[in-house]
């Protein structure tokens, strides 16, 4: 089960731990994808973003489950 996260005292949900790492993935994958040439090309780049945020985190979320961490 994934419980809360101590830092300094302070008790985390540990889902939001997991949000804010799926956010840092983000925010490093996004800048690799403008180099590619199928990405400039896009309409909707903000969803493509967001797309990319709920993908990392269902894939955190995935191998937390598989790890056993997750309830």
């Amino acid at each position: 089960m994934m419980s809360d996260v101590n830092f300094g005292g302070v008790f985390v949900p540990g889902l939001l731990v997991v949000a804010l790492v799926a956010l840092a993935c983000t925010l490093l994958l996004v800048p690799l994808f403008t180099f590619s040439r199928l990405y400039r090309s896009l309409p909707a780049r903000p969803l493509i973003g967001f797309a990319t945020y709920i993908f990392t985190f269902f894939l955190l979320m995935q191998e937390l489950n598989a790890l056993g961490l997750l309830a």
